[in-house]
């Protein structure tokens, strides 16, 4: 059975759950991933991309031309990664028992299929999130939903982002037209704030910090955030959701 996706889609979907870029390590920030496992299921039309670990869960969805059983497989997202440099245009790849076939003009491989992703756990949690309201993930409501586009809550990480932590707070004042990014190093000797205005106004306030550079996920569309005060943080696009645990400052 062979599958046939644009590599530009399927490279966007990878490389956005793999979400690649630096993290909090410790009192040092390093550059790292969630994770180098990729669960994929295909149905209805389209192939779900999954990833997570124990403190997030993300998933980017593609259409394409799929109507048989449902099929769902796991591979190496670094192995394949070095191919898709040199795949143009389409691929096509084939499940086996035991591997993934990968195709592109006359460029092919064979990777080995994973037998079971690690943190499954929170995956599961959001592959049945609803985002109607009240939003809900697990028994925490996330009841402030701040609707901006994507670049612009980007563009406030990646500035932020100088600061060098990697790490983020997220502030909203119930009501207006505005929210803050914001970033400082442990014993405040630097520190950076870039506001991003908000398409709708949200009657609840929301403050919360977070370790990820979700800049890499958004997209240039209108994007929206559940969440509240140190609560988890559930980002979504018209093909993308991702739902990340706070960061607990200990200092």
């Amino acid at each position: 059975m062979n599958i046939t996706i644009e590599v530009s889609d399927f490279k966007d979907a990878v490389e956005a759950v793999w979400l690649k870029g630096k993290y909090k390590s410790s009192t040092t920030s390093k550059t790292d991933v969630v994770s180098n496992s990729c669960l994929c299921i295909c149905r209805n039309n389209r192939i779900e991309f999954y990833n997570g670990n124990d403190k997030s869960a993300l998933n980017v969805n593609k259409i394409i031309d799929y109507s048989k059983d449902d099929l769902m497989f796991i591979f190496d997202i670094g192995k394949v990664m070095k191919y898709l440099k040199v795949f143009k245009e389409t691929m096509t790849f084939k499940i086996t028992d035991s591997n993934i076939l990968l195709k592109s003009g006359n460029s092919s491989a064979r990777i080995a299929k994973l037998v079971e992703h690690n943190n499954f756990g929170l995956i599961s949690r959001i592959m049945n999130i609803s985002l109607e309201p009240p939003v809900i993930f697990g028994k925490t409501e996330l009841d402030c939903r701040l609707l901006f586009q994507g670049n612009d809550f980007a563009n406030a990480i990646k500035f932020c982002n100088n600061v060098g932590t990697a790490t983020f707070k997220l502030n909203y004042i119930a009501g207006q037209d505005t929210a803050t990014i914001s970033s400082q190093t442990m014993h405040k000797t630097e520190f950076a704030k870039k506001e991003f205005p908000i398409i709708n106004r949200s009657e609840k306030s929301m403050t919360v910090e977070f370790s990820a550079p979700l800049d890499k996920f958004c997209i240039d569309e209108p994007m929206q955030i559940f969440g509240g005060d140190d609560k988890p943080l559930l980002l979504c696009g018209s093909d993308r959701k991702m739902i990340i645990a706070p960061y607990i400052n200990d200092r």
